[in-house]
């Protein structure tokens, strides 16, 4: 593989001799021992071989190592991933085998119905008839007839919407009586014609207004009390002891109320006992038509009160949230127009809103329910 060793030709030039023992001397070699040609006496053109058979050998030795470097590489990886592929190997074959282990059947079934069974039986039947009669009968008798209608108020008056020919009549009441909004004496009566609504003659024509076209009558038949309203207003029943009057756009309305007076007081009086805080004289004095009814105008002047014999008749005003009345006349029309049957005026029939009937709920129920309820819970 390698070539041979060739021995060197006899002309190679001698080796030089040791050195001697004594001290060195230098010395110029002489030309002869410098290999020169032969022919032309100068340096040998021939290279010593030493040199490249060493150079040669250290090759070799470099290959050598690199090849081993390069299989040891080689061998490593094999070994890493023959390494890789049983671990993997390994792992797939566990998994099933760690799963089956997890089936231990703990046996979770531990009959939790432990039957317990926390049949106390407290009893609740303790004695719990604490006799619930109470004797209900706390008399309930309160006479809840406290005057329903009282609505007391000390409220400035409201002012009366637009009146435009300024006769007493606001621009919607003269629709209502059919009269001129632009003149003071519709009828040219030489009366103005609110003045004749308030005194109960018809402003645009002869007579009473009570017999005109333009007006209607309503009765309480249990109390005989009558009073008239403008034929276009409608007319409610509230109850029997309440009747309302409203009118075309029902946003003000007039309420006819009647309250039992068994202490026969006038209205001044009652109003003052309702309302003890009053100052009495501002309580304007005032009769019906007809002279038989007294009574009194609040002093915000929304509520007349009239007294007659066992009962009070009170007729109220109300306009909402509005600012301004537009009825206040036709108001103080239905109020002052009250006649009252004289055969009704002392029946004192006390089964209206006189709820002091005495009823005495002693109903004695006896709520001996026995709750004897036996929790058996049986957990």
């Amino acid at each position: 593989m390698f070539e041979s060793l060739t021995p060197q030709p006899k002309n190679e030039s001698p080796k030089a001799p040791p050195p001697p023992a004594t001290p060195l001397e230098i010395h110029t070699m002489p030309d002869r021992f410098l290999g020169g040609s032969s022919k032309t006496g100068g340096p040998s053109s021939n290279k010593p071989k030493g040199v490249s058979r060493k150079l040669i050998i250290a090759l070799a030795i470099i290959l050598v190592v690199g090849l081993g470097a390069a299989a040891a590489i080689m061998f490593t990886d094999v070994l890493n991933k023959n390494a890789a592929n049983t671990n993997n190997a390994n792992l797939v074959i566990n998994t099933p085998v760690t799963n089956a282990n997890l089936n231990q059947n703990m046996n979770l079934n531990a009959n939790a119905n432990q039957n317990v069974n926390v049949n106390t039986n407290a009893n609740l039947n303790a004695n719990q008839n604490s006799n619930l009669n109470t004797n209900v009968n706390q008399n309930l008798n309160a006479n809840a007839n406290t005057n329903q209608n009282t609505n007391i108020s000390s409220n400035p008056q409201a002012k009366s919407s637009v009146d435009t020919d300024k006769d007493g009549l606001t621009d919607a009441e003269e629709a209502i009586f059919s009269t001129n909004p632009s003149s003071q004496d519709s009828d040219g009566d030489g009366f103005i014609d609110g003045q004749e609504v308030k005194l109960g003659y018809h402003p645009n024509g002869p007579g009473k207004i009570a017999v005109s076209s333009v007006i209607s009558t309503f009765t309480n038949s249990l109390y005989g009390a009558s009073v008239i309203y403008p034929k276009s207003w409608s007319n409610v029943a509230r109850s029997a002891t309440e009747q309302l009057f409203a009118n075309p756009t029902a946003d003000e309305t007039i309420t006819l109320a009647v309250q039992d007076n068994p202490a026969r007081l006038t209205a001044k009086q009652w109003y003052i006992q309702q309302s003890p805080t009053v100052d009495p004289t501002t309580l304007v004095d005032v009769t019906s038509w007809d002279n038989k009814s007294n009574g009194i105008i609040s002093p915000d002047g929304l509520a007349y009160y009239f007294a007659n014999g066992s009962q009070l008749y009170i007729v109220s005003l109300s306009y909402g949230l509005k600012p301004t009345v537009d009825s206040r006349t036709t108001f103080e029309m239905l109020a002052r127009s009250l006649t009252i049957d004289p055969t009704k005026i002392n029946l004192n029939t006390n089964n209206a809103t006189n709820l002091n009937q005495n009823s005495n709920l002693n109903s004695n129920a006896n709520f001996n329910s026995n709750l004897n309820s036996n929790s058996n819970t049986n957990l």
